[in-house]
């Protein structure tokens, strides 16, 4: 058995002795735009999940999550309108999903070999992976474990810390933060309390890095704490390649992860319906404002399903996209594009390749 298998294979066992991810329903019993709204709660499995927030419908008949709170969109973000308003009940899952249901085996160790009918199109991008989730097979790898900065794509890991954590009905008052003007954001007031739940769909949908520091000084006592608990994670999942050094991805020594690791990373998330959920939502409502996701993949490709963006100085323009079609689920992580129309289009060709594949 390789290195790569043994690891891989690790992950499924993991999977099993880490705690129930607890789920954040995104749709449901409205929670308003009031700033200390909380949704009910109910127990599943002895896991608590909240019942969700409303869903908010634009004008093209799109979802987007609506969230309680205030604050101004960050440079990634912009403001879109909306008509209507729709609520369902929503359902809980766990990360830690049996392995009979969901499979974490080792794919190979490199590139499947296709037919010169269909070569690996060419990307700007430092380093991709393409895996059909639907086979379980990676069908095209370059530099797949080098490691890299991967700017927002660490939010990732951020996010499997705080849904480990659970309690997302927990009110967080938000604490004083330094955050950039550039940097991508929300717009939280110091403060002003909101549900984890809530600052978790920030994070996801419009990668806000001041919802991403409130939760870990939340969840991790402080934000030392929580790059440990972050490390301490990546270490039980087998992202060897993955070092943490602070909740947000920005660029910092020895923060890092490599493509292999982020789409190992995006392979358990997924599993969570929430999880899905959320990353899959194009806007979401804060206060009255919508807010655009900062993955244009979710407007621009037919079938995209999420997941997330990513982009620093050191990074250049990351994404972890997944899109379904005809049945199929395509999973691609790309690193390192110039710009980022480059990372769309990277991640466009992979997946326009992969579901070309037999």
């Amino acid at each position: 058995m390789t290195f790569q298998q043994r690891r891989l294979v690790a992950i499924a066992a993991a999977g099993l002795l880490v705690g129930a991810l607890v789920a954040i329903p995104l749709t449901g019993g409205s929670d308003g735009d009031r700033l200390s709204s909380v949704s009910s709660v109910s127990s599943v499995a002895g896991a608590s999940s909240v019942a969700g927030v409303t869903t908010i419908l634009d004008a093209g008949g799109s979802a987007a999550t609506t969230l309680p709170g205030d604050g101004s969109t960050s440079a990634e973000t912009s403001t879109s309108a909306v008509q209507a308003s729709s609520t369902s009940a929503g359902s809980t899952t766990t990360i830690a999903a049996a392995p009979t249901t969901i499979s974490l085996a080792a794919p190979p160790d490199s590139t499947v070999v296709v037919g010169p009918a269909n070569p690996v199109p060419s990307v700007d991008a430092a380093a991709y992976v393409v895996f059909d989730a639907s086979g379980n097979r990676v069908l095209a790898s370059l530099n797949g474990d080098q490691p890299r900065s991967v700017g927002s794509l660490m939010k990732l890991l951020t996010a499997y810390v705080v849904m480990q954590a659970g309690d997302p009905e927990r009110l967080v008052t938000v604490p004083q933060l330094t955050i950039d003007q550039y940097e991508s954001q929300i717009g939280l007031v110091q403060g002003e309390q909101l549900s984890r739940a809530v600052l978790l769909r920030a994070m996801l949908i419009v990668s806000a890095n001041d919802a991403a520091q409130t939760l870990a000084g939340d969840v991790g006592g402080g934000q030392d704490q929580f790059v440990a608990k972050m490390n301490a994670a990546a270490a039980q999942l087998g992202l060897d390649g993955t070092v943490a050094a602070n909740a947000v991805g920005l660029d910092a020594a020895g923060q890092q992860s490599t493509a292999n690791d982020m789409l190992l990373l995006s392979r358990v998330l997924m599993r969570d319906t929430t999880f899905q959920a959320t990353v899959a939502r194009p806007s979401a409502k804060l206060h009255g404002q919508v807010k655009e996701a900062t993955n244009d993949l979710l407007r621009q490709y037919s079938g995209a399903t999420g997941i997330k963006t990513g982009h620093t100085t050191q990074a250049g323009f990351c994404l972890a996209g997944s899109a379904q079609r005809n049945g199929r689920t395509v999973i691609v992580v790309v690193l390192g594009s110039s710009t980022d129309a480059a990372r769309l289009s990277a991640t466009t060709t992979l997946l326009d390749w992969a579901f070309a594949q037999p």
